[in-house]
């Protein structure tokens, strides 16, 4: 996953945190997890026997009510394992994977722009980008949990969409390996490498296959 990629996660981070910020609620009487009745004195809840004072999240160490960490939105119980595994599974959720990757490439490209006076593939390219961004939050729009879902499983619903897209792996990345100036056609590693970046230059690009693995995360019951 390229650094960049991280601009469009924080989007849909954004957008699936807004449509289930409602769903954050707090009953005493009953389970923050699953929404079953819990009396005051019970320790556990009966039903998915996740503890009343919540679990601390294996992965960054913040403490939680609910099935997905607030903080990293890891799984913190089996009904969230589940929920991811089916998120997986989802065409829709492939696909934004999909337009994620495409997104981050185009980031790239218009970093690389920066440096160029090629204003029509600037132009080009961001509107190549808002287009792809557009799709994206379109698909998480037409994600929908079923009908008549609980809180709790809507909750779970858009939080592991969001954990799929993000585990989505990638198998090929191109990466800049150097960079030709136009003011004397030198190999550099970057721009501000050249007594003069401003004339310009070329990005040389390789095409590397990598395998990201994705981080299996330990829960408590």
């Amino acid at each position: 996953m390229t650094p960049t990629h991280n601009k469009v996660k924080q989007q849909v981070k954004e957008e699936t945190q807004k449509r289930y910020r409602p769903l954050h609620f707090q009953n005493s009487g009953h389970c923050t997890f699953c929404g079953a009745p819990m009396s005051p004195s019970d320790t556990l809840c009966e039903e998915c026997g996740m503890p009343a004072d919540g679990v601390v999240c294996p992965n960054c160490g913040t403490l939680n009510f609910r099935p997905f960490c607030s903080k990293c939105n890891a799984p913190l119980n089996r009904a969230a394992v589940r929920a991811v595994e089916k998120a997986m599974e989802d065409p829709k959720v492939q696909e934004a994977a999909r337009l994620m990757d495409q997104a981050a490439q185009l980031e790239e490209t218009l970093e690389d722009l920066e440096n160029t006076t090629d204003e029509q593939s600037k132009a080009e390219t961001q509107e190549t980008y808002q287009r792809v961004v557009k799709d994206i939050n379109q698909l998480f729009e037409e994600m929908l949990p079923p009908a008549g879902s609980t809180p709790e499983e809507q909750f779970n619903y858009y939080s592991a969409r969001r954990v799929a897209v993000e585990r989505i792996q990638t198998i090929k990345r191109t990466i800049k390996t150097e960079w030709v100036c136009n003011y004397c056609g030198c190999h550099h590693r970057q721009p501000s490498d050249c007594v003069e970046p401003w004339q310009g230059g070329t990005w040389i690009y390789e095409t590397e296959e990598v395998t990201i693995h994705t981080k299996t995360y330990e829960y408590e019951e």
